[in-house]
């Protein structure tokens, strides 16, 4: 099911930002070619790569400087750990990804 993110404009070539849906923290990484969307959290140790930084197409952990292609999620220190890309398209001007659906606990 696609969830609306932001509009498409709402962020500049270069930046990106952490975002909020269906309660689930998502980073969003707007590149000169493409938005890019991945889960919020760092592989290492799960803290919010939003509070890293973006700079040359690199992702950097705040906390441990693991860092990842902004395009691809692809680990550059070190190599082994990724980020996983959430399919995601731009329609009408939004941003949306295709998330999971919420499962409901069973009583």
């Amino acid at each position: 099911m696609a969830e609306v993110l932001l509009a498409e404009d709402e962020l500049w070539v270069g930046e990106m930002r952490g975002v909020e849906a269906r309660g689930e923290r998502l980073l969003v990484v707007r590149l000169e070619q493409q938005l890019c969307v991945y889960r919020d959290r760092c592989p290492h140790q799960g803290y919010p790569l939003s509070e890293g930084k973006l700079s040359g197409g690199v992702i950097t952990c705040r906390v441990h400087e693991h860092k990842f292609d902004a395009a691809t999620g692809a680990g550059v220190n070190p190599r082994g750990s990724c980020l996983t890309p959430l399919a995601s398209r731009v329609e009408n001007g939004k941003l949306l990804v295709e998330l999971e659906p919420t499962r409901k606990a069973v009583p």
